[in-house]
């Protein structure tokens, strides 16, 4: 499967949720998730960002569950994404250090979670950050990524039609942050 989404920065979170509900959207839950980020040099810039096409490791941590991601960096269109529980966090560093990637930070988010239709609908509220809308789609290898992502972009547009796409991922945002320091 292949994950297409688009990201935005939101002023009204509540105006949000109003259209959720305009449309029919079901609110899931609200959880706190805390990822930690690792980058290996191989796929890394000068400036620490991951290069379009490279991959990026994360240990996501919510409530008592753990995973382990990896993820293929498509800013503007779906990358592969393989996820896998751990058991033991320890097993997940160490598998992680063996593979000699490297922790670059932490993203700790707040996320309510919304359904409709084929898409998942996040709006986070991110540490150093602001908030934000994420609409994803996941699409079959063979389907087309650009509609895909033209329906994001068309929901995004309903629900909240004054903001803008932020092509940067959270980590890319976070690691700007960490440049300028």
């Amino acid at each position: 499967m292949i994950e297409v989404e688009i990201r935005a920065r939101i002023k009204d979170a509540e105006r949000i949720k109003e259209e959720l509900k305009k449309i029919g959207a079901k609110f899931i839950k609200t959880e706190k998730q805390i990822d930690k980020i690792f980058g290996h040099p191989m796929f890394l810039d000068s400036e620490k960002m991951i290069v379009e096409g490279g991959l990026s490791a994360r240990i996501r941590e919510v409530n008592d569950r753990k995973m382990l991601e990896f993820k293929e960096i498509s800013r503007k269109s779906g990358g592969i994404e393989i996820k896998a529980e751990l058991s033991d966090l320890n097993v997940g560093l160490k598998f992680l250090e063996k593979l000699q990637f490297k922790e670059a930070f932490t993203v700790s988010k707040l996320r309510e979670l919304y359904l409709y239709n084929d898409f998942t609908i996040c709006l986070d509220s991110v540490d150093q950050l602001g908030n934000f809308i994420e609409i994803e789609r996941l699409i079959n290898f063979s389907d087309d990524k650009e509609k895909a992502r033209k329906e994001c972009e068309n929901l995004l547009r309903i629900l909240s039609p004054d903001s803008e796409i932020e092509n940067k991922k959270y980590g890319d945002l976070m690691q700007e942050i960490l440049n300028n320091k």
